[in-house]
């Protein structure tokens, strides 16, 4: 393990959990709770029915699947008086699937070409693409937050005299005339006379003051903070920190596996 961390590459095993007890009155038993990666029970319970008919394990008497989707895993192998369960269960280790060999080839692709990383170099790449992540998404949203606060300052300052704004769509000849005359009339740019020239009539009507003038302060806290992200590598390596921090929180489980001697 600590040479798959290293490298990115290496093997090494994993065993299943089992427990030894009684499973009847008189017979004492291996019962499996857990198994190896991508290895079912039903693989293991056939391999040991093989190697018990092809006499390649004996003690053992009758073996029991109970495993469903609300207890898990939970075969039940009883064995036969006089043969001692940890004997037994080397034997299974070594013939069956219940102790299997568990592989790590790292491969990532670091700037479009594949490598194999170890663990801390691994870390390292994920961390600079999300920061990359972070960055990318920030502008992405900065830059439709200015174009939103674009098209508010245009509402706003049509809103004022609305009717002077109806009077010039209605009296123009085609979208072109009202679009320089909107321009004109209430120093719009382009893009802020288009949008209201395809906003239907009854919606512009409508708009209030009141909300336009919120979400314009809404938008250019949104922006100011967005801008002192950017500007700042410190900051947006905490935001990468707290995101990953959340996900961890939400998503975390105790450890499974035990690590032992080989």
């Amino acid at each position: 393990m600590r040479e798959a961390y290293a490298t990115g590459k290496g093997s090494f095993k994993v065993r299943a959990t089992v427990e030894i007890n009684k499973v009847t009155s008189r017979k004492m038993g291996i019962v499996i709770k857990e198994l190896p990666f991508t290895i079912g029970p039903e693989k293991v319970v056939e391999r040991i029915a093989d190697l018990v008919k092809a006499k390649k394990i004996q003690g053992i008497s009758d073996i029991i699947d109970l495993s469903d989707g609300q207890t898990g895993t939970n075969v039940v192998i009883e064995l036969k008086n006089g043969f001692e369960p940890e004997n037994v269960l080397d034997q299974l280790f070594k013939l069956t699937p219940m102790e299997d060999a568990f592989s790590i080839n790292a491969v990532a692709l670091v700037k479009g070409k594949p490598q194999t990383l170890g663990l801390k170099e691994l870390l390292q790449v994920f961390i600079e693409h999300r920061i990359e992540v972070v960055r990318r998404r920030s502008e992405f949203r900065k830059a439709k937050a200015q174009a939103r606060l674009t098209l508010v300052d245009g509402l706003l300052k049509a809103i004022i005299d609305i009717d002077k704004v109806i009077k010039i769509i209605r009296s123009s000849d085609d979208a072109s005339t009202a679009k320089e005359s909107l321009i004109k009339g209430f120093k719009l740019n382009d893009e802020q006379a288009t949008y209201i020239l395809d906003m239907p009539l009854r919606r512009l009507t409508k708009m209030s003051k009141l909300e336009l003038e919120s979400e314009q302060k809404e938008l250019a806290k949104t922006i100011a903070a967005l801008v002192a992200l950017l500007k700042s590598e410190e900051n947006i390596k905490k935001q990468v920190s707290d995101e990953l921090t959340a996900v961890g929180k939400s998503f975390a489980i105790p450890r499974r596996t035990r690590i032992g001697k080989a």
